[in-house]
């Protein structure tokens, strides 16, 4: 009878540290400071669409908000096919343009819901200087990049066919 009387009350708080186990971790968590995230490479939604990771191990981000990871370093340029003839600069063949200083005209089509502007940001010799911007606000440059080279900013591919430096204008397609 001893051990029976004993055990109760044991199991009584053993019961009752179980249940304010979670409040204390609870309270503890809302004094934290949130982890910073690791910094990720975009595969340009490769992984996703290859049937790669499903998201299971990624981090939480602890409010339903989710951004595309970006490269820290600038958008790589393809170089263009080997035997490749460049046409004549200021030809005006490009679907978009764009002068310096200034964002891509038309705007590029929305992709997955996000959206890329361009804008350039200057132009050395046959070479033109842009920056890429998502949606979310996420700026990067893009490799100085120049006629018939190709540049990959998460869902769109831009083929670079004109960059005129006497009109400070660059024109490019955009590949599907």
């Amino acid at each position: 009878m001893i051990a029976r009387t004993t055990s109760r009350p044991v199991a009584a708080r053993l019961a009752a540290a179980l249940l304010a186990l979670p409040l204390l971790l609870t309270a503890c968590a809302e004094d934290a400071p949130a982890p910073e995230p690791a910094p990720t490479v975009s595969d340009a939604g490769g992984a996703e669409s290859a049937g790669g990771d499903d998201g299971a191990n990624a981090p939480s981000d602890g409010g339903g908000a989710t951004a595309a990871p970006v490269p820290q370093d600038p958008y790589p340029v393809t170089p263009a096919p080997e035997g490749f003839t460049p046409p004549d600069p200021c030809s005006g063949e490009g679907a978009y343009y764009v002068r310096v200083g200034e964002t891509a005209s038309p705007e590029l089509p929305e992709r997955a819901g996000e959206t890329l502007t361009v804008e350039a940001v200057g132009i050395e010799d046959d070479h033109a200087q842009l920056e890429a911007t998502l949606g979310d606000g996420t700026s990067l440059p893009i490799e100085d990049i120049t006629l018939g080279e190709t540049v990959t900013v998460d869902l769109w591919t831009l083929s670079v066919t004109s960059v005129c430096a006497d009109t400070g204008q660059i024109e490019f397609d955009l590949i599907d």
